[in-house]
């Protein structure tokens, strides 16, 4: 791993995060019974758990919850089984904590890190990311098809492929 791709994955802010939320997501489990076994099968029963905790709820609940255990304890689990697809937890060193809507989970040796990025992506090349937080809240947005599980299907497809 190149220094630049360290500055990415081994953040203060980013192992802080990663730590609260794994100490959360405990408690989260435990008021949500099920198989949490980080299998991409195991997002189809988080996003009925998260989908349930927001029943009824406007959008405008769900994103002022966003900085809440409520959403970021399943938000670090999909990030988590999204790892085991064979992505990382970044943060950008550059970024402005103040509006910051968590990590993200990346692959690694993304040319985007690099600040040349641009001139460094071939035309089919293909790299998922995905900010889970927002992931989470946004899914009260989307229409099917689409589901969670979805998000780890980009990293397992990129796996096969790289």
């Amino acid at each position: 791993m190149s220094e630049l791709d360290r500055q990415w994955t081994d953040h203060p802010r980013l192992g802080a995060w990663l730590a609260e939320q794994e100490a959360a997501f405990g408690e989260w489990a435990a008021s949500h019974p099920g198989d949490w076994d980080f299998s991409a099968a195991s997002v189809d029963a988080l996003e009925r758990a998260v989908r349930a905790d927001f029943a009824g709820a406007a959008w405008e609940d769900v994103r002022a919850a966003q900085h809440s255990p409520r959403v970021t304890a399943p938000a670090w689990y999909l990030g988590e089984v999204c790892v085991r697809a064979g992505a990382v937890w970044k943060v950008n060193p550059a970024s402005d904590f103040d509006t910051w809507d968590g990590p993200f989970v990346g692959v690694p040796g993304d040319p985007m890190e690099d600040p040349d990025h641009e001139d460094l992506y071939e035309d089919d090349d293909y790299y998922p990311a995905s900010v889970p937080v927002p992931e989470l809240r946004d899914m009260f947005l989307k229409a099917p098809p689409w589901r969670l599980r979805d998000v780890v299907g980009e990293f397992e497809e990129w796996r096969r492929g790289a």
